[in-house]
Formats: structure tokens, C-alpha cells, sequence
């Protein structure tokens, strides 16, 4: 992942609430397999491989956070497993079909969590976080970045 998507993820974490949280792990294993897909099309393994670390990593966090007290996690269980064989299959043959068919998959959770989400109004996780406003304007001969911070004292509140 470039510089650029990397930061726009920071920014969504600072101002995720829980339900947020899982929606963006799941993005940015989204991103973390389709980079592993281009560099199969480019014939880049040494990105493949660091792509699909990020991939089972994030998989991994996934399958790390259910809660076995709903019977759903037994079943996203079974799902995450699938998952991770599929991702292992696509490794071992440098092939992008099992990728394809994992973000087929994931994609579905994905809508199903999504529609959940909606429902669900919780608030930030982080209360006290920097609230940031930001726009590009050209100067002359250069882009300018401006960033406008609504929170000044980011804190401990007493």
C-alpha cells in the first residue's frame, strides 16, 4: 500500500466507532488482495508475498476478534478458515483465481456487516481524537495542502 492509502486508513481509524473498526479491516484486506492480484498480473513476487502477509494478518485479526458467545462466530469461523486456505492455495501456485474467489466471499460479509452498521449508531471509539479538514488549493507553480484542526487541545481533559 502507497503512502497516500495508508494515511487515508489512519484518518478512519482515529474516527471509528467499534462497527467501523471491522468494516475497515475488512477494506483494507480488500486492498491487501487485490494488491496481491496485480502483482501476479505483474509478475512481482517479492510485492505478492508482502501483500499476502498483510492479507492473512488482517484475516487473522478478523478471526482473533469473534465472540463464541453468538453462534454466528462458529460460522464467520468456518468462513475466515475458507478463507485462509484459499489465500494459502493462491501462494502456493502464484495464482489469482483462489484471490478472486475469497473476495467474492469476504464481499458478501461485507454488505451483511455493512447493513448492520447503518442500524447501529455508536460514536467514535476515540473521543478526544484531532478532527481533520483537509483540501488541496494550487499555488503558483505548486499544490497546496491545507489542513484545517477543529480540536486544538488534544489533551488529557481534566
Amino acid at each position: 500500500m502507497n503512502n497516500t492509502i495508508v494515511k487515508d486508513f489512519q484518518n478512519k481509524i482515529v474516527n471509528a466507532g467499534q462497527d467501523d473498526l471491522l468494516m475497515i479491516t475488512y477494506d483494507m484486506l480488500f486492498a491487501s488482495i487485490e494488491e496481491a492480484m496485480e502483482a501476479i498480473d505483474n509478475e512481482q513476487e517479492a510485492q505478492f508475498n508482502k501483500s499476502m502477509v498483510r492479507a492473512h494478518r488482517l484475516l487473522r485479526e478478523l478471526s482473533d476478534n469473534l465472540n463464541f458467545v453468538f453462534d454466528i462466530s462458529r460460522d464467520l469461523m468456518s468462513i475466515y478458515i475458507y478463507i485462509n486456505k484459499e489465500l494459502i492455495d493462491a501462494s502456493i501456485h502464484l495464482d489469482s483465481e483462489p484471490l478472486v474467489r475469497s473476495l467474492d466471499v469476504l464481499r458478501v460479509l461485507y454488505n451483511g456487516f455493512d447493513q448492520v452498521k447503518e442500524v447501529d449508531d455508536k460514536k467514535p471509539l476515540i473521543g478526544n481524537s484531532q478532527k481533520v479538514y483537509a483540501g488541496l488549493t494550487y499555488g503558483k507553480g505548486s499544490l497546496n495542502e491545507t489542513v484545517y484542526n477543529q480540536n486544538a487541545s488534544r489533551g488529557f481533559k481534566a
